[in-house]
């Protein structure tokens, strides 16, 4: 099979341990193998490690901090057939992971995505990722941002989208871009739901615990 484009970053943990994360594998089953290749400069034996999740972790000990390495992963499926995605080269003492926005703030309006966000004390530039949420085949759109605010225009009204940022990697830039963790922006209600149980309980003087059902 060809590369897929997997989107594999690596960045240094404060304990000084090497993270990865992919994108999944296309097509791939419930359970699956992943294999990472990690090939140091200057030393001709392949590290390997195996995994059953699109990130693994590389502890202190089996690492090169000042070594440049060329990282990759690779799949094999159960019909024989590879597939592999592209290299990338870390080296480990300078894979700080940038910071991120904070303060993410996402709803949705009719057909339109708002977001907002708080920028790091040192601003760069970010790109930000959406998804419907329940898709069956999910396909990331990328949209280039130019401020701490968007507003997308979405085709379906009804559906529920996933956000995620991260910094732009460009030159001058001493750190690793990792995608923020994932947000759910639900969808609009269209209709007004009917309350179908409402119960109050007094918790203490002054505190109220209020249980709602709702069908929409």
């Amino acid at each position: 099979l060809a590369d897929w484009d997997n989107e594999l970053a690596c960045y240094k943990e404060l304990s000084e341990d090497l993270t990865c994360t992919w994108l999944p594998a296309p097509s791939a089953p419930d359970s699956i193998n992943y294999t990472l290749f990690l090939k140091w400069e200057r030393i001709t034996k392949l590290f390997r490690r195996n995994t059953s999740s699109p990130s693994i972790t590389i502890e202190r000990k089996n690492l090169f901090m000042n070594r440049s390495a060329s990282i990759w992963i690779a799949v094999n499926y159960a019909h024989a057939s590879c597939v592999k995605g592209k290299n990338i080269s870390v080296i480990p003492r300078k894979a700080e992971k940038c910071l991120t926005p904070s303060n993410i703030n996402a709803h949705q309006i009719t057909k339109q995505l708002v977001i907002k966000w708080n920028l790091p004390t040192t601003p760069t530039e970010y790109e930000l990722r959406y998804r419907e949420a329940l898709a069956e085949t999910p396909q990331w759109t990328k949209v280039p941002i130019e401020s701490n605010a968007v507003n997308i225009t979405v085709s379906n009204a009804t559906s529920s989208y996933i956000i995620q940022l991260r910094c732009i990697t460009k030159d001058g830039l001493h750190c690793v871009c990792i995608w923020s963790r994932e947000i759910l922006v639900p969808h609009k209600l269209m209709n007004k739901p009917r309350i179908s149980y409402n119960a109050t309980t007094q918790i203490s003087p002054g505190r109220r615990s209020v249980l709602l059902k709702w069908e929409v």
